[in-house]
């Protein structure tokens, strides 16, 4: 798995349905994000393939060939009010090996449009992006 940078960020406009985080970890939100995200992508031409829940969070599928391209939504601080998101690609080992991975720029590409709906959200304030890469 190769992440993206981590995108920060707050806003009231996600609300936190009665427990969302019984299909996450206790405490981590951030469906009504990534449904939000997941819309916000499918208007701008990238096509989603719906929302998922995992432990750490929700995803957002990214329809993409032959890697899988993904967005994590949760809320950051343990705060339903503060959230936290980063793309991130999986797959692609074939290509890896054989120096045809176009992995790197599918992951940049899907970062800066998220980046993109995020700033230019006006419900959005204070966001910040950090890259641990």
């Amino acid at each position: 798995m190769r992440q993206g940078p981590l995108l920060y960020f707050e806003s009231s406009a996600f609300p936190v349905a009665d427990g969302e985080d019984k299909e996450t970890n206790p405490g981590i939100f951030g469906k009504a994000l990534a449904k939000w995200l997941s819309g916000k992508l499918n208007e701008r031409g990238i096509n989603t393939t719906g929302v998922i829940a995992e432990d750490f969070g929700w995803c957002v599928g990214v329809a993409s060939e032959p890697h899988k391209l993904y967005v994590a939504c949760s809320n950051a601080d343990g705060q339903k009010t503060s959230w936290q998101l980063y793309a991130f690609v999986e797959g692609g080992v074939l290509n890896r090996i054989f120096g045809k991975d176009k992995s790197a720029e599918a992951l940049n590409e899907l970062h800066l449009s998220v980046r993109d709906i995020i700033a230019t959200d006006p419900s959005v304030m204070e966001l910040r992006e950090q890259d641990d890469n």
